[in-house]
């Protein structure tokens, strides 16, 4: 049976589809040795259907990537950058890039910011921690796109002398990443609520963002909210489009399926010579959205519910985050924070870490989880889970780019 891709494989695709097989037989061991495995030889690559090759081929993860790493640094030429996950949520992941995908990479970031209804008009401010890296590449693809103007601006600790100067530069687009938003909330605020606040829409990367900042953006500063989908093994992968219905996934660069349980997000890559991929489990859970979009697009979407650690499972019955938090938050004006802690001593304790202030709710966030998760409702009414909540300062969930939502500190068997 052939892959379930989002997308059909028009003859271009296949073409593309056919290169990358090739690239990665003629030029990384670790693919040879999976080609093999598979029963698959050269001539099959050089003319056999590409589909049918690929659902011989096993699904990829994490745990392939050093070795891919070091193979690509060592037999493809003309590497110019590296580009590596910070490392909070899992291992640290490298992927080397050669000029050709480097040039590769910006040209997709531009058609996706110009999806997103970015144009020469827009004065666009990186805004990152100091030093402002990760904001990089994605000026040179505005740049790309030829925007008015495009700034990198880093801040440190001090956000009110340190946004002082960002007025002046009259911004209609901010790209940055929710954490760091939340944190300068206040400074931006009050510089988008006065006479020259200029911002129209805000791209965030790199991290869920939170119900409650989207819907306070959207509502109170009055801009249109996007979110950017990457990753370091892949660079861009997909964006929200103006109809806000989902990730758009572009399948000129790569193409994608997802597994049946849990329902992972799997890529194989079409112009990434340098570090191909093919079947690789990205790790994100999805939804897919089989519906045309309001905006026209063919491209197909997903709704990213988190990642694949972000699940978890007792007495045999499976949770995941995004939807304990879509239940506790049910009966709330809005969807609000919220940590996962598993530990044992006798039996399985769950706790829920949420905001200070929620402290006076707990009796009405537990009566709404437990009305929606029946599961759990059972397995804490016959005593088998420990339901507790523990709270902590708003400052708790703005102090880091990235925290692990959900973690597993019961003792392994």
């Amino acid at each position: 049976m052939y892959p379930q891709f989002f997308s059909s494989l028009t003859k271009e695709i296949e073409l593309k589809l056919r290169s990358t097989l090739l690239n990665c037989y003629e030029n990384f061991n670790f693919y040879r040795r999976r080609f093999k495995e598979s029963g698959v030889a050269y001539d099959d690559l050089a003319s056999g259907p590409p589909a049918e090759i690929m659902s011989s081929l096993p699904l990829l993860d994490g745990d392939s990537l050093p070795e891919l790493s070091s193979e690509s640094i060592s037999s493809i030429g003309n590497i110019v950058d590296m580009e590596t996950s910070s490392g909070t949520t899992g291992d640290r992941k490298k992927r080397f890039i050669s000029q050709t995908d480097d040039l590769s990479d910006h040209r997709l970031m531009a058609e996706m910011f110009r999806f997103c209804s970015i144009n020469q008009n827009d004065r666009v401010v990186c805004l990152d921690t100091d030093p402002a890296y990760l904001m990089i590449s994605f000026a040179r693809a505005l740049d790309l796109l030829g925007v008015e103007e495009v700034y990198n601006y880093a801040v440190g600790p001090d956000f009110r002398r340190e946004l002082a100067k960002l007025p002046p530069l009259e911004p209609t687009t901010i790209f940055t990443v929710p954490s760091l938003l939340e944190r300068s909330l206040a400074e931006l605020e009050e510089f988008q609520k006065g006479p020259s606040g200029s911002v129209q829409k805000i791209v965030f990367l790199g991290e869920r963002v939170p119900n409650a900042l989207r819907t306070r953006l959207e509502k109170e500063w009055e801009v249109e909210v996007f979110s950017y989908y990457g990753a370091a093994e892949t660079s861009s992968l997909g964006i929200e489009c103006t109809a806000h219905e989902g990730i758009h996934l572009f399948t000129t660069h790569n193409l994608f399926e997802v597994t049946n349980k849990p329902p992972e997000l799997v890529v194989t890559s079409l112009k990434q010579a340098t570090l191909p991929l093919l079947r690789y489990k990205l790790g994100d859970l999805v939804d897919h959205i089989p519906s045309e979009c309001r905006c026209g697009s063919s491209y197909p979407r997903v709704k990213v519910n988190g990642r694949v650690g972000d699940t978890f499972t007792i007495f045999g019955s499976d949770f995941h985050y995004e939807s304990l938090l879509q239940s506790m938050y049910r009966d709330q004006n809005e969807i609000g924070f919220m940590q996962i802690s598993i530990t044992r001593t006798d039996r399985d304790v769950l706790t829920i870490v949420v905001p200070e202030e929620q402290r006076v709710n707990e009796k009405f966030l537990k009566q709404s989880l437990l009305k929606e998760q029946m599961e759990l409702d059972f397995l804490v009414a016959s005593r088998f889970v420990d339901l507790q909540f523990l709270y902590v300062d708003q400052e708790y969930f703005q102090s880091a780019r990235k925290m692990k939502l959900v973690t597993d500190r019961r003792p392994r068997l």
